[in-house]
């Protein structure tokens, strides 16, 4: 009779023990499962205006301003422009010069213009701040900031 109780009680704990496991409530928020806005990253695409170079604010970069869309980059001031062609994986970035997308209008560009075109060529990778109002490139060439226009 003992052991009727023996084997009883230890079918009573083995069961307790898996229905706990097979009751533990299984999360179904959906709010979990969807990305956090944190981790969507907004496109390069739209006009913006240099804010900096090298991550410091420059008086040489006033009047800068770069332009995205369909996979066409350009950096201009004045009649002073350059252009490439790149591509946008989220956070990740990669620039190749366009033949002919250049225009000097019978002036060389400057120290500014080049240190702004050596950062965009070269750069590899894109950060947001200011929910996306502030973009800065970065990669061999530098840093350059840009802000919504």
């Amino acid at each position: 009779m003992t052991r009727i109780f023996a084997i009883a009680g230890l079918l009573l704990v083995a069961s307790c023990g898996q229905q706990n496991e097979s009751a533990a409530p299984q999360p179904k928020n959906e709010a979990a499962a969807a990305p956090s806005p944190a981790a969507q990253v907004p496109p390069l695409e739209g006009n913006w205006k240099v804010a900096s170079l090298g991550g410091v604010p420059d008086a040489a970069s006033v009047g800068m301003t770069a332009s995205f869309g369909n996979g066409s980059a350009t950096i201009a001031r004045g009649c002073l422009k350059r252009a490439w062609t790149y591509t946008q994986k989220r956070n990740i970035v990669a620039f190749t010069s366009s033949p002919g997308g250049s225009s000097n209008c019978g002036s060389a560009p400057g120290g500014a213009e080049e240190a702004a075109y050596a950062a965009l060529g070269e750069a590899n990778i894109v950060v947001f701040s200011k929910e996306g109002r502030e973009a800065s490139l970065s990669g061999t060439g530098g840093t350059l900031t840009l802000e919504r226009r």
